[in-house]
């Protein structure tokens, strides 16, 4: 019978694998998921779809998508380890904003090269995930590994969380300078990395606490077919 710690460390290793690549592969490939929103219409920059009413550009892991607000809907650069925002530039008609200023581009293109960072955790939460599946299969040693390889993963969530807010409110202050107060807005991709190494946090937990019960629960189907065996 498979114990329940397994089955919530699998559950929770899962989750966080999961929120780790939607945050890895967010924009230009999950064009929901973005660390910061810039308004590049001198407005102020919203989260919500439905306040968002001035052209805007969200800023990713592998690269940027902008909506002009023309009608074309998002518009996405190809992915890529260290973007530049000059490249927006071909939707914008070849003029940059203020908000996408020289000394804005000039950190972005520096620091997106990190955020490659964001791909090593994801590939640690795999190999977790792999190690949760033969520790939920009963495969021996597994959930050393599993509580080893998610301590890994978690500690690599936690630095990219950290580097996440450090960077993304670095560009967030320039673009302010540049534009206005409310020029540039956090994504949820930056509580999703968090939510992510919680969880990844909890699961080592999960599998040290049954491991430790099932130490002293005595085995109550031995027991009972024991029990048989003398009537």
């Amino acid at each position: 019978m498979v114990s329940w710690n397994k089955i919530l460390g699998l559950m929770s290793v899962a989750a966080a694998t999961i929120l780790l690549g939607m945050v890895a592969f967010d924009v230009p490939y999950v064009k929901s998921v973005y660390f910061l929103r810039i308004d590049l219409g001198n407005g102020t920059a919203s989260t919500l779809a439905a306040n968002q009413t001035n052209p805007f550009i969200d800023l990713g892991v592998l690269g940027f998508c902008t909506d002009l607000k023309d009608g074309r809907g998002l518009q996405c650069s190809e992915p890529q380890v260290g973007y530049n925002l000059t490249a927006a530039s071909k939707f914008l008609n070849g003029t940059l904003p203020p908000q996408l200023s020289a000394s804005v581009n000039a950190v972005a293109s520096t620091l997106t090269k990190v955020l490659v960072l964001h791909l090593a955790a994801f590939a640690i939460a795999l190999l977790s995930f792999a190690f949760a599946v033969l520790a939920f299969l009963g495969a021996p040693i597994a959930d050393c590994c599993a509580s080893c390889f998610c301590g890994f993963a978690g500690a690599a969530a936690f630095a990219v969380f950290v580097f996440d807010i450090a960077f993304f409110a670095l560009i967030k202050r320039r673009v302010q300078e540049e534009g206005n107060a409310a020029a540039a807005v956090m994504g949820n991709a930056l509580y999703l990395t968090l939510f992510a190494f919680l969880l990844l946090f909890v699961t080592p937990l999960l599998f040290l606490i049954g491991r430790c019960c099932g130490c002293c629960i005595p085995d109550m189907s031995s027991d009972h077919e024991k029990r048989k065996g003398y009537n």
